[in-house]
């Protein structure tokens, strides 16, 4: 005779999240020196600065992915804001044109502070600050999946 047991939910690995966040954070700070350095550059260095520019950002949602297999309510967020992270069986090479760099830039340096955050208060340990904490990291959640739509749009 096979039991019905409750489902006890799975208690999110904070390290884990932490290192994930730094990576993003990482491929973000990548992704702002290529599309930086294509700005600067002409001809052929800049095609290939913005293929570069483009693998930074399907590695940025390729982490986002793994983000959102961990944290349910980011992935919530992400869908209630109509994105779908791209799949990783697909060809796509991604956009072809970085439209105007000027207004991506700054949108990139937040995204970036956001996943800082999230590292940086997955690294906290017994802060007394729990329920603040986990209304703060909604609110986060929300302008992090705004900033990716803006990126997105502009891309």
């Amino acid at each position: 005779m096979k039991k019905n047991r409750d489902r006890r939910p799975m208690t999110v690995d904070a390290d884990h999240l932490r290192r994930l966040h730094l990576e993003a954070s990482e491929q973000l700070d990548l992704l702002r020196t290529a599309l930086e350095a294509a700005g600067q550059a002409s001809g052929t260095a800049r095609d290939t600065l913005d293929d570069m520019a483009v693998d930074h950002w399907n590695g940025y949602l390729d982490v986002l992915h793994m983000i959102t297999l961990h944290d349910d309510q980011m992935a919530a967020v992400l869908s209630k804001h109509g994105m779908s992270l791209r799949d990783s069986d697909s060809t796509e090479t991604g956009p072809e044109n970085y439209g105007s760099r000027l207004p991506l830039l700054p949108i990139l340096s937040a995204l970036n502070r956001r996943h800082r955050r999230f590292a940086d208060v997955y690294g906290w340990r017994g802060h007394p600050m729990g329920d603040y904490l986990r209304e703060s990291m909604t609110a986060e959640r929300e302008h992090m999946a705004e900033l990716i739509a803006l990126i997105q749009d502009i891309l």
